[in-house]
């Protein structure tokens, strides 16, 4: 992903053992002194297009334990003195951790602590920051203003502290264009499991066994802090959420759900269903107003997508007199707005968790798709992707830390996608047969091809 350089910043989001430091420290090495192997033999490190000036960003404990010694480690040794030191010279300069290497490739290297303070970061013009572990997000986004002549950040971190401000960043910048992310738990460093692994897997098991719940998530599977005890944890974005693409309605059914609120905005999922099965979270609207808005705004969207709807679900507290403080209850207001047929959707919670964990379930090896998942999403859902992220159990409750014990439902907050799509699910949606014509009287003539996420 670097080597291409098609993004400005680079993510390595990844558990601890997976080799951060130690792939930090090779995209280093290669981009001064050129590449070194043939993982390396790609444009950016051949002919570097930036300034010929770098920057390592971390916390004074790792830039001495874990930074430096990667770099020796890495560093090519000197042809004509096989010693590597011949190559770079660092200095502290009245640090006690080493502040500036110089190679004798023409490299100026920096290194900074994240204790420094924020206005340090602003100085210099820079052609590449390594940032290792995370950050404050001043001092990041001071650190961002440096590339104004051009410069790539590649960052590797475990997503423990300062986390949650890097997770709002990722799902707003890393779009495949301004940024992109690589993800990474200890089973894929794994020598059984991973891909040129080089852990044990019983040593895995021993290590992950160790560590508290609350630091699992993060040290493990390299999911961020702040969302200790995910729900659905199988949800991965880069293989859930995948481009739109045109919906023909004689191969597609699709089905909706709604979860109207008297005091929040409204939200609506939408799910088209194949001949095979295959389901797609196509659509979304949400919506804050009175009724006839929120019912006019469905239309039109269901317009525009050129759905051609099975089923309307709508949660069962819909056709509570409450709702939205007027007379009459949602439910019966879209009734006689159009919305003939409402079903009630399922109120059974654990079912719906599980029986979306099942749709996105799938198995790859070596990373070759060999089961793909019955649930797909489209990245114009953007409020769906980031509440079925963010869904997570509540607050452990226990009047000791180690006497914790997990609740038995999700946190009551921004879960109305979610539970849209449990209910979609429960409801087992199919494909319901398009009334085709027969083609001696005009009907369809042309060839109808199946959508494969996989070509």
């Amino acid at each position: 992903m670097v080597g291409a350089d098609k993004h400005f910043v680079n993510l390595f989001c990844a558990a601890n053992g997976v080799g951060k430091s130690a792939c930090g420290a090779n995209l280093v090495t290669n981009i001064c002194f050129g590449p070194q192997n043939k993982y390396f033999e790609q444009p950016i490190f051949q002919k570097w297009p930036y300034m010929k000036r770098g920057r390592i960003i971390s916390d004074p404990t790792t830039i001495k334990a874990k930074i430096i010694p990667e770099l020796e480690k890495w560093f090519p040794v000197n042809e004509s003195t096989k010693m590597p030191e011949a190559n770079f010279e660092m200095g502290k300069e009245g640090k006690n951790y080493v502040c500036k290497i110089k190679t004798n490739t023409g490299w100026e290297i920096d290194l900074m602590s994240t204790e420094q303070d924020a206005k340090e970061f602003e100085s210099a013009d820079i052609g590449w920051v390594w940032i290792d572990e995370p950050m404050p997000k001043d001092k990041f986004m001071a650190t961002l203003a440096r590339g104004r002549m051009g410069m790539i950040v590649f960052w590797t971190f475990t997503p423990l502290n300062y986390s949650a401000w890097i997770k709002e960043w990722m799902d707003e910048h890393a779009d495949g264009q301004y940024a992109d992310y690589v993800e990474a738990e200890m089973e894929d460093a794994c020598k059984v499991h991973g891909v040129r692994g080089v852990l044990e897997h019983a040593n895995i098991k021993r290590i992950a066994d160790g560590y508290p719940e609350d630091e699992k998530e993060a040290r493990v599977f390299g999911k961020f802090g702040h969302l200790i005890g995910k729900v659905h944890k199988l949800f991965r974005r880069k293989i859930h959420v995948i481009k739109p693409f045109p919906l023909d309605e004689r191969l597609y059914s699709t089905y909706m759900a709604i979860d109207p609120h008297p005091n929040t905005a409204d939200h609506v999922l939408y799910m088209s269903v194949n001949s095979q099965g295959r389901k797609y979270v196509s659509g979304e609207v949400i919506s804050q107003g009175g009724t006839k808005l929120f019912y006019e705004r469905m239309k039109a969207f269901e317009a525009s997508m050129h759905y051609r709807i099975a089923d309307r679900i709508i949660d069962p507290s819909a056709f509570n007199d409450d709702q939205h403080k007027e007379e009459q209850s949602v439910g019966k207001q879209l009734f006689d707005l159009g919305f003939s047929g409402l079903i009630k959707g399922s109120k059974d919670l654990h079912a719906g968790i599980k029986r979306t964990d099942d749709a996105l379930s799938y198995q790859m090896i070596e990373g070759k798709m060999i089961v793909p998942p019955e649930l797909y999403i489209f990245d114009t859902c953007p409020v769906a992707i980031k509440q079925l992220d963010e869904y997570v159990w509540q607050e452990w409750k226990g009047a000791a830390k180690d006497d914790k014990k997990a609740s038995s439902r999700p946190r009551d907050k921004d879960d109305h996608q979610p539970e849209n799509l449990h209910r979609l699910l429960l409801h087992e949606p199919s494909f319901v047969a398009y009334p085709v014509r027969n083609t001696r009287f005009g009907g369809y003539e042309n060839e109808i091809k199946e959508f494969d996420p996989y070509k």
